[in-house]
């Protein structure tokens, strides 16, 4: 934005001691770590720069994304820089992917446009050049790690949820309750002799949590 805030992704920048931004006239700024959500994988970061000298993309509406929009994809794959790819939207119905800290970030967009290392924390444009995602993975068919015409972004709307929060405190407060259960069949319920057929069996409290607060066993 205006004010100096950039978007990337959380494992672009993780571990890192200094970080740099490189803009498209060779200017290469020094940027602070607002905040990270390693459960989205996304960071903001902020340069120091005159408004005048910041372009920013505007973000789109994820939610009207529809199978076989056009897209593309900005980023450095392999190191080259600003380099663009173009695609369609391959699927957004029931996709998921696995954040780095072991949390599934759900309704990402998943293209075709290729996508390969360097890209993650890029942009990924609808037709109006509005960012509909951010690009964070991929998936491969064998361990080179090159595209297949697979990626995942994570969705605008999301983007827009986090980043408001990592730069009003610079971190995501979420609700949890701190259990792992299992869905009650009636097979279950039988064998267990549960007064009801349908529902959540509790499996596990974890120490410490909203659940044994609350009284869960």
């Amino acid at each position: 934005d205006k004010a100096g805030h950039i978007v990337t992704n959380f494992h672009v920048i993780e571990g890192a001691e200094q970080i740099e931004v490189s803009f498209s006239n060779q200017d290469t700024l020094k940027a602070r770590l607002v905040g990270t959500d390693p459960s989205t994988d996304l960071a903001v970061l902020r340069v120091e720069s005159s408004s005048r000298g910041l372009t920013p993309l505007q973000l789109g509406n994820s939610d009207v994304v529809r199978v076989g929009d056009e897209v593309v994809a900005i980023g450095n794959p392999f190191g080259l820089d600003r380099t663009a790819t173009a695609g369609i939207v391959s699927a957004v119905q029931e996709r998921t992917i696995t954040a780095p800290n072991g949390y599934t970030i759900d309704h990402v967009i998943q293209t075709d446009a290729p996508i390969n290392t360097g890209n993650s924390g890029g942009p990924l444009l609808n037709d109006r050049a509005q960012v509909i995602g951010v690009n964070s993975q991929i998936s491969t068919a064998d361990f080179a790690g090159g595209n297949v015409g697979i990626g995942f972004a994570v969705p605008s709307n999301t983007v827009k949820n986090v980043i408001a929060q990592l730069i009003e405190k610079g971190r995501v407060d979420r609700a949890f309750l701190g259990i792992s259960g299992t869905t009650v069949t009636p097979e279950l319920a039988r064998s267990f002799r549960l007064p009801v057929d349908t529902g959540v069996l509790v499996e596990r409290v974890g120490a410490a949590t909203p659940a044994s607060k609350a009284g869960l066993r």
